[in-house]
């Protein structure tokens, strides 16, 4: 959580997981559909498996686990504003132990998210994903410092507007990254890159076409 680091590589298809479920907000049902519309797309998205291992389950059914309830307190606690996002959580039905046994995100939009995983193990945060404000994360410890060497590495980006960025917390793998992302205005073109957050050093990066 920004300032606390928690996961291992063995867990990654959960994290990946996550953070693909913000980016993409597949899971949010439209409030244009009808109640039996909803209801249609809650029972459909209660039959899958996500990475294989998670299936969405009730806030109520996730809450009820005593680790959980502890982790979300203790989330709302630090940072108030996630108190009104929505839940939408998921259960390990498959691993037995061997994964994070709930993957809980907290919603407002595509930019204001706050996602975390609770060890089957020890009932601990594994790892946390949090939303930043792109127009702030500069400020962060290490972030100019990656950009600089964004810049110097890819040019180009120098136009480029930070269009989101996040921060991903692993407490079990012990180590911290922000995601930034950096967007042609003109273009579209998109380019998100990892900044280790305690070197400043860049990591793996994806690219994102114009539609």
């Amino acid at each position: 959580m920004k300032k606390n680091l928690k996961k291992t590589s063995v867990r990654l298809a959960a994290l990946g997981l996550a953070t693909a479920m913000s980016l993409s907000g597949a899971l949010l049902v439209s409030a244009n559909e009808n109640p039996t519309q909803k209801n249609a797309a809650q029972n459909q998205d209660s039959a899958k498996l996500y990475a294989g291992t998670y299936q969405k389950v009730s806030a109520s059914e996730a809450l009820a686990d005593k680790d959980v309830k502890a982790a979300i307190d203790q989330i709302y606690a630090q940072f108030p504003e996630t108190k009104s996002y929505e839940i939408n959580a998921y259960k390990d039905v498959v691993s037995k132990d061997e994964y994070d046994k709930y993957v809980i995100n907290l919603e407002k939009d595509s930019n204001n998210f706050f996602h975390f995983a609770v060890d089957s193990k020890t009932g601990k945060l594994s790892y946390t994903i949090q939303s930043l404000d792109a127009s702030k994360v500069l400020s962060y410890p290490n972030v100019q410092n990656g950009v600089d060497k964004i810049y110097a590495s890819q040019p180009e980006t120098k136009s480029y507007e930070i269009s989101s960025a996040n921060v991903v917390d692993n407490f079990v793998g012990k180590f911290s990254k922000y995601n930034l992302t950096f967007t042609d205005k003109d273009s579209k073109r998109s380019i998100t890159i990892g900044i280790d957050a305690g070197t400043g050093e860049i990591m793996p990066t994806k690219f994102t076409p114009a539609e």
